[in-house]
């Protein structure tokens, strides 16, 4: 079994983030930026070109026609839903790597991403959090990257993880810990630093699966993120062995006040 500092050693082996990406949400993080200097940038990239044409032209925003000039689609979108695009383009190609150890069906880690960041923004939105939706997001979509990391290093101690869940009933994290001595959350946060995300998105990445943990100013967002994939976990959407061993996050739904009619109309919507 390879040790966490060899395991850590490999993050410096992952693909640094998208510069493309990096060049674009630096420029819309000016609110004053000019148009012409973002159409530069993603136009260097063709998949973020179709990704922005393909979400302007969706069912979502009901245009009447179709939008076929990207400086159009860029104007139409607006700030959120492009940051939106722009990160969501960034980690695919992560996400969809060959996952030797955690076994998961081609694209399942991704679709559970996408699924976990949508359910936070419904979440937020409904309780009213007093949190960024650009913050809410990222770290939704990236809270379990750090099985990205690990799937290189447990394709022989899968077998004794997955046993702990399913003979011992225990939650798939502490399984890691038992078997690895860190879990995915933990590696998760250490790339999300190395990426240099800002310290709250690492933070909820870190603690996702143990929230109460994570320092007081990132508390709110990373119980956020741990409700958002506890309830996509529910729905069944990207488990694989993780769903063996979910428990509803009852503390969390006391601490941020969801009631069960607001957890049955989360989930239909």
């Amino acid at each position: 079994m390879k040790y966490m500092d060899d395991i850590l050693a490999s993050i410096h082996e992952i693909p640094p983030f998208p510069q493309v990406v990096v060049r674009a949400m630096d420029i819309i993080s000016d609110p004053n930026y000019v148009v012409n200097d973002l159409l530069e940038v993603i136009r260097l990239d063709q998949s973020i070109t179709a990704n922005v044409l393909k979400l302007c032209n969706s069912a979502y925003f009901g245009l009447p026609r179709k939008v076929s000039s990207l400086k159009e689609a860029v104007v139409y979108l607006g700030t959120v839903h492009l940051r939106q695009v722009l990160l969501s383009s960034g980690v695919k190609d992560l996400y969809d790597r060959p996952d030797k150890g955690y076994s998961y069906f081609a694209g399942e880690l991704w679709q559970h991403a996408i699924a976990c960041a949508l359910m936070a923004q419904v979440l937020l939105r409904h309780l009213r959090l007093s949190l960024e939706e650009n913050s809410v997001f990222t770290a939704a979509l990236l809270h379990d990257v750090g099985k990205v990391v690990l799937s290189t290093y447990v394709s022989r101690e899968f077998a004794d993880i997955e046993k702990l869940v399913e003979k011992e009933n225990l939650p798939f994290h502490e399984a890691e810990r038992q078997v690895l001595g860190f879990d995915h959350a933990e590696i998760g946060g250490r790339l999300a630093e190395l990426w240099q995300f800002p310290d709250d998105i690492a933070a909820a990445i870190r603690f996702h699966h143990q929230p109460e943990k994570a320092p007081k100013p990132h508390c709110l967002l990373s119980e956020l993120i741990a409700l958002s994939d506890g309830l996509v976990l529910m729905l069944g959407c990207g488990t694989s062995v993780d769903g063996l061993s979910y428990a509803m996050p009852h503390l969390l739904i006391d601490r941020l006040k969801l009631k069960r009619n607001d957890i049955e109309m989360l989930m239909v919507k």
